[in-house]
């Protein structure tokens, strides 16, 4: 692609048009859905950390057009799934599926989604991170072709 302009501009025509899952659509965040996507996050036990605010997360969805997906029903936002491409590698952020919607295959689904759209990018390579003592996660993203990397993590709030 020539320029940022015209990533922005296919973004936004996807963002406009939204995929059929069932009863469930599918859609790209929108700066507007900041304060429900961290309601649903802490429902879902997400816990919210620095870069959640809603100018992070616009900037998120600016730099990765058509990674960043909700799923939406008639009860509301029903699952999140970030996808993040920095060129190199891709990172999934706060896959979460509303208690109700839970083994329906909606978080497949998105993270198919996301990895399609890496794929198409060039990524050779997708990590994410699991909190320790969430088992059910793990059990999700093995289940899913994921391996467990002997890696640790560190982090520094700037």
């Amino acid at each position: 692609m020539k320029s940022g302009a015209m990533r922005r501009g296919d973004a936004a025509k996807r963002a406009e048009t939204s995929a059929k899952s069932g009863e469930v659509d599918v859609r790209e965040f929108r700066a507007s859905d900041g304060a429900a996507v961290r309601a649903f996050w802490k429902m879902s036990g997400i816990q919210i950390r620095p870069g959640d605010d809603d100018r992070s997360l616009a900037a998120f969805g600016e730099r990765n057009p058509g990674l960043f997906l909700l799923a939406l029903d008639e009860h509301g936002l029903a699952a999140t799934a970030l996808g993040g491409w920095d060129g190199r590698r891709g990172w999934l952020y706060h896959v979460a599926v509303r208690a109700d919607q839970r083994r329906r295959g909606l978080a497949r689904r998105l993270v198919h989604i996301i990895e399609q759209r890496l794929r198409e990018r060039g990524c050779p390579k997708v990590n994410l991170i699991v909190w320790d003592d969430n088992a059910g996660a793990m059990e999700f993203w093995e289940a899913n072709g994921y391996t467990r990397a002997t890696t640790v993590e560190f982090e520094k709030v700037l």
